[in-house]
């Protein structure tokens, strides 16, 4: 449906009027909506790039210059949206290619791990532990079991645990303290286990 006032509608648009606003929304939106869909083939994108088409007249409705129809100058946005969203999709595209070719070829992973043998040096601070604290660290951390749990299956109370396992974190951060950087998230992921 083409709005052969659409001048006035304009105009009205300007004046801050919503009902102008809604009028000529709804009298092109499905239309620019088809329009963007044969660009992007694919009807959520272009519905995207419609309403954002439509944001930005309401936007801008005071600095926003029409020579010509109000529909066209719609039309021609929905198509320069389309183009722009396509251009940034393509960039995109070459860029997430580019990423996964260089980490296809890359055969060098140490960057990853600043401390080749750190998993070595934390388990050797772990065998030097008391071997009852030892048994409590390792049953919170490898298995996940709560302060609460660990004291049921050795017989032991929740405070005995719980100071165990600060004795143990205390011993490790010491035997550690060199890598302290590295072992920080560590030490966390067992400290909440109470």
């Amino acid at each position: 449906m083409v709005l052969a006032d659409e001048r006035q509608i304009f105009e009205a648009i300007k004046r801050n009027d919503n009902g102008a606003y809604e009028k000529i929304f709804r009298a092109y939106y499905r239309p620019m909506t088809a329009y963007a869909f044969r660009f992007l083939g694919n009807l959520p994108e272009s519905e995207s790039v419609v309403q954002d088409v439509f944001l930005r007249l309401w936007q801008n409705r005071i600095e926003i210059m029409i020579t010509s129809s109000l529909m066209h100058y719609l039309f021609r946005s929905v198509k320069n949206h389309c183009i722009n969203f396509l251009e940034h999709e393509r960039i995109k595209s070459r860029y997430q290619a580019f990423v996964i070719q260089n980490e296809t070829d890359r055969n060098d992973y140490s960057e990853f791990f600043p401390e080749p043998d750190l998993m070595n040096r934390i388990e050797a601070a772990i065998s030097a532990l008391p071997p009852k604290r030892q048994e409590i660290f390792r049953l919170a951390r490898e298995e996940g079991l709560k302060y609460r749990e660990i004291a049921e299956r050795l017989e032991l109370s929740v405070k005995t645990i719980e100071t165990q396992m600060s004795l143990a974190l205390k011993q490790l951060r010491e035997s550690l303290k060199v890598l302290k950087h590295l072992v920080l998230f560590f030490m966390r992921s067992i400290k909440g286990k109470g």
